[in-house]
């Protein structure tokens, strides 16, 4: 998991280059430098030492290779409390690193994983323990590099990363301006399937327990909906995976999960627009699988319950959250786009009863849209 800028190599003047041939350190900066960090590690002053390595990290481009593992080697005999309050200095560095200077943050994240390496998690715990307290309190981090050192550490040393934490990364990785490494990082944590701290979302996963495969493939097609009108290919596939599930069964099943998606959160969050506790705010990385549901329902026999599940997403995704707006107007958008392909009576029924009561405009739009174009082609008696 560890990034690197490049390999190196000793110029003809006895200067360190990268591998693109630009120089570096020469010889006798690099002495100068292992001396400096030397001294630093002896007197155990970890705030000096965490300035030089801000500015040694801009010198040899994030690169920890250019002295063949010297240095490192230096900072991990460090005792174990010196090198964890380094590592939580260094940390809370990254994130005004990542608001003055972002390209430095891959070098100093990769400074803080190889400073890691190797001590127990016990010995680790006054860094670790409160990153992964603040990662499993937030909806999201403005910023992603703190999380993408947390997971690089955690994978380095082949620990699990708990589930809020991973949820966070998830969303994290979906939103941020600044996401780090963290969307790289997130593909490939596959498990849990969808984000706990949603009651629909936990049915989904307590669902998935002992289900037979053909579940779990319908469940991350889900999560591969772009947008509120998939794809030919991507509905193609759908049907083909409620074919093995069963499409009744599946039907039932991906019902009774979004009718609950208008439910408050069971875990508290901070939420990410400053609003105090996230308990209606949907999960990013959830909503995804909303909208791939709604899609899927549409390619099921026609049934009542179809139609009033997806008209309770609608108003669930539109709930109007104090201080923040409209909860999930893409969700609704993608529920709409449903029950105007489901196109049975109970479809249009409920279409026409949320076109008295859905405020949000764009959708309403489409909702009138719809009954516009069944109107138009309903035969005249």
């Amino acid at each position: 998991m560890l990034s690197v800028a490049s390999s190196i190599f000793v110029g003809s003047q006895g200067d360190v280059r990268s591998a693109e041939g630009q120089p570096m350190l020469r010889e006798n900066e690099e002495a100068a430098w292992a001396a400096r960090v030397q001294q630093l590690v002896d007197a155990g002053d970890v705030t000096d030492l965490d300035r030089s390595l801000y500015r040694l990290s801009a010198d040899i481009d994030g690169d920890w290779t250019f002295d063949g593992g010297r240095l490192i080697g230096l900072l991990r005999v460090m005792p174990a409390p010196t090198r964890v309050l380094l590592l939580r200095r260094m940390t809370e560095g990254l994130e005004e690193t990542a608001v003055h200077d972002p390209g430095r943050c891959r070098g100093l994240a990769s400074l803080i994983v190889l400073v890691a390496h190797g001590l127990p998690v016990d010995q680790l715990a006054a860094w670790r323990e409160p990153l992964m307290a603040m990662a499993a309190g937030e909806m999201t981090l403005w910023e992603g590099w703190r999380l993408t050192c947390l997971v690089e550490v955690e994978q380095a040393a082949g620990r699990d990363v708990p589930d809020p934490v991973v949820a966070t990364v998830r969303r994290t990785a979906l939103t941020s301006e600044t996401p780090g490494e963290l969307r790289a990082l997130a593909a490939t944590i596959v498990e849990p399937v969808l984000n706990p701290g949603e009651p629909w979302a936990e049915q989904v996963i307590t669902h998935l327990t002992g289900a037979e495969p053909a579940w779990h493939a319908l469940v991350a097609h889900a999560l591969t909906a772009a947008g509120s009108r998939p794809t030919g290919k991507w509905q193609r596939l759908g049907r083909g995976l409620l074919a093995d599930v069963g499409p009744d069964r599946a039907r039932e099943a991906m019902a009774s999960w979004v009718a609950r998606a208008g439910e408050p959160r069971t875990v508290p969050v901070n939420s990410q627009y400053g609003t105090g506790i996230a308990e209606l705010e949907l999960d990013p990385f959830n909503a995804r699988a909303l909208q791939g549901f709604a899609a899927l329902l549409a390619l099921t026999p026609a049934h009542p319950r179809s139609a009033a599940a997806l008209g309770e997403l609608v108003e669930a995704a539109l709930i109007r959250l104090p201080g923040i707006g409209w909860r999930s107007p893409k969700t609704a958008s993608a529920a709409v786009q449903a029950l105007t392909q489901l196109g049975h009576e109970d479809a249009y029924a409920e279409l026409g009863r949320l076109a008295g009561t859905v405020k949000y405009r764009p959708t309403l739009k489409l909702i009138l849209a719809a009954l516009a174009r069944r109107t138009a082609h309903r035969p005249l008696p």
